[in-house]
């Protein structure tokens, strides 16, 4: 049946809405029947520069259908019986400002209408801390999941895959064979692992494309306290890292918020910033400790 505007107000969905929705998406059975699928949509969402580019795009179309199985075969503002909410009427379409939502709620009740960004947010599997981490990690899933392509989003995944690379290829100094391969690189580094770990770990919360280095990677801060470890043995875990060629550390000028005059000042501190780490770039690294311990010689 195709809906009635005039018997079906709506209020936007907010955190209560969001919260109700995950409660019950989190059921299994529930859970099974919202599974997400790729879709590729390259050629719907062409010529994009940024993320608010995708997010309005996102919204101007109707990604409901592409990326959930089970909306697929739903006609635009047309009652079905809701797979979320048990007795709830449903249908998906625009609202008044022309993006489409999906709507949900009793029969001539009012509804509340689910962005595709509300509706993502409610999957259990949602991680961040805090609504700002969990909306970027439901943008670029469902970037991921539309085959979509863009500058910025592009250079976020390589960032991203990039720390992926480096934790498991740090992950195998633990293994004996890649010790007796890069002995003297294991040498150096064998006591503060635990501290590259964390760094690598804390460093990719913070990709952002506003914070690149010189050399376009990622960059971000941090302190002994953050990583867990005494001050002094951060700073020569630093120093190592940096002769090494593991990590860059540059000093910039960033903005922050001081209580005391309310106003934002600024301040310099350190930012670090990782290259891709593989076996080749051991390679190099241990040769050139290899040289120099045979030069000291």
């Amino acid at each position: 049946m195709t809906i009635s505007r005039e018997f079906h107000p709506y209020r936007s969905a907010f955190i209560q809405e969001r919260m109700m929705a995950k409660n019950e998406l989190s059921k299994g059975e529930k859970a099974s029947k919202w599974r997400k699928t790729k879709y590729d949509a390259s050629t719907t969402f062409v010529n994009l520069k940024n993320h608010d580019e995708f997010e309005s795009a996102a919204v101007e179309n109707n990604v409901f259908s592409m990326v959930f199985p089970n909306l697929k075969a739903i006609k635009e503002e047309t009652l079905f019986p809701c797979e979320i909410f048990d007795g709830n009427e449903a249908w998906i379409g625009k609202d008044t400002t022309g993006k489409y939502k999906y709507f949900t709620g009793q029969p001539y009740d009012e509804a509340v209408a689910y962005s595709i960004f509300d509706l993502l947010l409610c999957f259990p599997q949602v991680q961040g801390r805090g609504y700002t981490q969990r909306r970027q990690f439901v943008r670029d899933e469902l970037i991921n999941l539309l085959n979509v392509s863009y500058g910025v989003a592009d250079w976020e995944q390589k960032e991203k895959d990039k720390y992926i690379e480096n934790e498991l290829i740090l992950a195998l100094f633990k293994n004996h064979d890649f010790q007796v391969k890069y002995p003297n690189l294991f040498k150096k580094i064998k006591s503060y692992v635990d501290v590259l770990e964390n760094m690598l770990i804390h460093g990719q919360k913070f990709i952002d494309k506003e914070k690149r280095s010189d050399k376009n990677n990622s960059i971000f801060s941090m302190y002994a306290s953050q990583s867990k470890v005494s001050s002094a043995r951060f700073s020569s875990a630093v120093k190592r890292f940096r002769e090494l060629g593991l990590l860059s550390a540059e000093k910039r000028k960033v903005a922050f918020f001081d209580k005391n005059t309310q106003s934002k000042c600024l301040t310099e501190t350190t930012l670090y910033s990782f290259p891709l780490y593989s076996e080749s770039y051991f390679k190099e690294i241990e040769v050139r400790l290899k040289s120099s311990r045979t030069l000291k010689k």
